[in-house]
């Protein structure tokens, strides 16, 4: 069993180092990459412990990194890179003077864009980091008013994680941001990426609402930023993962797959088997 996507408490994961390791043990994965957002401390923390004392399968260096591309903010995942000479890149990239969200001026950008679109909220609405993130906060106020319900479709009115992906990825959506300020160019990560000796993958293709996703692979596949795509995902469908076998056999690009699996942030997506609807053998990775 493989699991390439997971993440620890090094990003937004609950889980510590060992404790996933432990998990994935446990599950029988053979082969695991843990994939941080933006950071590869969990493998520094490897060099200071015994891995099989918790894990015995293969391990598979990787990262997810956040990326703009064609005004998306979308996430790549790195494979197999050096990990002490990414970590240099990382440091110098990923900083928070250079990406660190401005999260008040996030919350207004949202409040205005609100009013610009007539989708009405509190009049009082605010902003606290200690109460949540700019977009659960506005996400909960809107919802009160179900006058708002017309101007949205169903998933984007019922799932408050669609509705930020929309925010940061439809530009037609009302309440879209560009958040180049937020993320470094595709492009360039890919670069480092495959300079550090990885590959370069694309996450999770149909939890961004895209207007053609053939069309914005067909662009990233040309911008030469992809070797793969994520064909195997905790909430992707069976149409939409023949939909990416078939692209990727196509044009003879590779697949990966993992459950994003988070810990207890999201308990039901266990490691290794997702919503209880996976089990990516090894022969369905073909270059692990």
């Amino acid at each position: 069993m493989v699991d390439l996507h997971t993440h620890t408490n090094h990003s937004d994961g609950t889980w510590p180092l060992i404790q996933l390791l432990t998990e994935a043990e446990k599950v029988g994965i053979t082969t695991l990459s843990v994939t941080d957002h933006d950071t590869v401390d969990a493998y520094f923390e490897m060099k200071k412990i015994n891995i099989k004392d918790f894990y015995n399968g293969k391990l598979i260096t990787g990262a997810e990194f956040n990326v703009m591309f064609n005004n998306s903010k979308v996430e790549l995942l790195g494979y197999g890179f050096d990990v002490d000479k990414i970590n240099e890149w990382i440091k110098k990239t990923y900083t928070k003077e250079k990406y660190s969200p401005n999260l008040d001026e996030e919350f207004k950008l949202l409040v205005d864009a609100c009013k610009r679109n007539n989708i009405k909220i509190d009049d009082d609405l605010s902003y606290s980091k200690d109460i949540g993130w700019p977009i659960d906060i506005v996400f909960a106020s809107l919802k009160k008013y179900g006058e708002n319900k017309k101007i949205f479709t169903d998933k984007e009115w019922n799932d408050c994680d669609h509705f930020f992906r929309c925010c940061t990825c439809n530009i037609d959506f009302p309440l879209y941001m560009n958040f180049s300020n937020q993320a470094p160019d595709a492009l360039d990560v890919s670069n480092m990426i495959r300079a550090c000796g990885g590959k370069v993958f694309l996450a999770h293709l149909f939890t961004y609402p895209l207007r053609n996703y053939e069309t914005y692979l067909d662009k990233l596949r040309e911008a030469n930023i992809i070797d793969g795509i994520e064909a195997y995902y905790s909430k992707f469908s069976n149409s939409e993962i023949s939909f990416i076998e078939k692209y990727c056999d196509k044009y003879k690009l590779l697949k990966s797959g993992g459950t994003d699996c988070h810990g207890m942030k999201k308990p039901d997506r266990k490691i290794g088997v997702g919503y209880d609807n996976m089990n990516i053998k090894e022969e369905m990775i073909d270059w692990i």
